[in-house]
């Protein structure tokens, strides 16, 4: 009976262990101070994305470039993606956005994002 009930809760904290990793996946950009943009590299898997979370205030402009061009950039604005470079007004804490990788490699980018 204790070995059940050992068995069980490990795979609960297995789950939650799991759960916790998939929801720590966002990058949150941060700008040095007096700056208004930033500029971030990595990795994408193949076939996977990678989510940003930016602050700003509401009704302000932001513009997200990345490289390579293959990469689609999604957000609120662009739900499926744009290629190279994407637009979107931002509203009053967190803003999300992404990164979409449609290769079956992974892929190195540099990309830039400014709010204005």
């Amino acid at each position: 009976m204790l070995k059940r009930i050992t068995v069980k809760l490990l795979a609960l904290m297995l789950v939650f262990l799991l759960t916790g990793t998939d929801l720590s996946a966002q990058t949150r950009i941060r700008f040095a101070k007096g700056r208004s943009s930033a500029t971030v590299s990595g990795t994408i898997p193949p076939n996977s994305n990678r989510t940003f979370v930016v602050r700003a205030s509401d009704g302000q402009f932001a513009r997200v470039s990345v490289s390579p061009r293959g990469l689609k950039i999604f957000s609120d604005a662009a739900p499926k993606g744009e290629s190279g470079s994407s637009s979107f007004d931002t509203f009053s804490g967190d803003n999300e956005f992404g990164l979409y990788n449609p290769t079956n490699r992974t892929i190195r980018y540099i990309m830039t994002i400014s709010i204005r």
